[in-house]
């Protein structure tokens, strides 16, 4: 079927495609086996295109009924303390690209970036910052890898059974707001954050930073909610 295709291209398909591959997907024989169809599109199609969107009009004829909403894209949703990944540029992409279009129709757009800074990790995290520097609060850990201390933490925490003690201890003091546990929190959120922000301003990406920990307060009213309406 791939080879029908790439047979059955007439000229008019050669202005836009400068040529086509097909891949044998995995090993095998190929005549049981599936093919990736990859289409390479041709420089001066592309140029054309482009010029056409500079050159052009990009007004775009709104219905008479048309109503701005206000509309929330999530974005890459990185985890603190952990590197961010291709996965975490594609959702960034596809979401800012979203937010540009509906801006440009009109809309209001919230840009959410929906960190996972809450969970067991930070009661191991803040174990091992405890350990390694207990005066953090007066005078700044030189902790530059927060990966790296990531990974120091939690290979303790796998090994040493005093230690994932400690670390879930942290997680039940940072959930009810002990003061050291929370700025140990709040550090160590802040390390990992400015380096998400220097990938994000290099793209230049506009968002809006909204942790788990953002939804705290919320969930005891939210169960309580429920309960009575249970």
């Amino acid at each position: 079927m791939a080879q029908a295709i790439v047979d059955n291209l007439d000229a008019e398909s050669a202005k836009v495609i400068s040529g086509v591959k097909l891949n044998q997907m995995g090993a095998g024989e190929a005549s049981k086996s599936g093919f990736f169809l990859n289409v390479h599109l041709s420089d001066n199609f592309i140029e054309e295109q482009v010029n056409a969107l500079l050159s052009g009009s990009l007004d775009i004829a709104k219905d008479e009924e048309f109503k701005a909403q206000r509309v929330i894209v999530d974005f890459s949703s990185p985890n603190i303390a952990k590197d961010m990944h291709v996965g975490h540029l594609r959702s960034t992409i596809i979401g800012d690209s979203i937010c540009r279009i509906l801006e440009y129709l009109g809309h209001e757009v919230s840009r959410v970036n929906h960190l996972g800074d809450w969970g067991t990790q930070f009661g191991m995290l803040i174990a091992e910052l405890n350990d390694e520097f207990p005066d953090f609060l007066s005078k700044p850990p030189p902790i530059e890898d927060l990966v790296v201390f990531y990974k120091r933490a939690k290979k303790r925490f796998d090994a040493e059974e005093d230690f994932k003690k400690v670390s879930h201890e942290n997680v039940v003091k940072l959930q009810q707001g002990d003061e050291h546990t929370f700025k140990a929190w709040q550090l160590l959120c802040a390390i990992s954050e400015k380096e998400f922000q220097r990938i994000y301003e290099r793209l230049d990406i506009r968002i809006t930073n909204r942790g788990e920990s953002f939804y705290n307060p919320f969930i005891k009213p939210m169960l309580e909610d429920l309960l009575a309406r249970s």
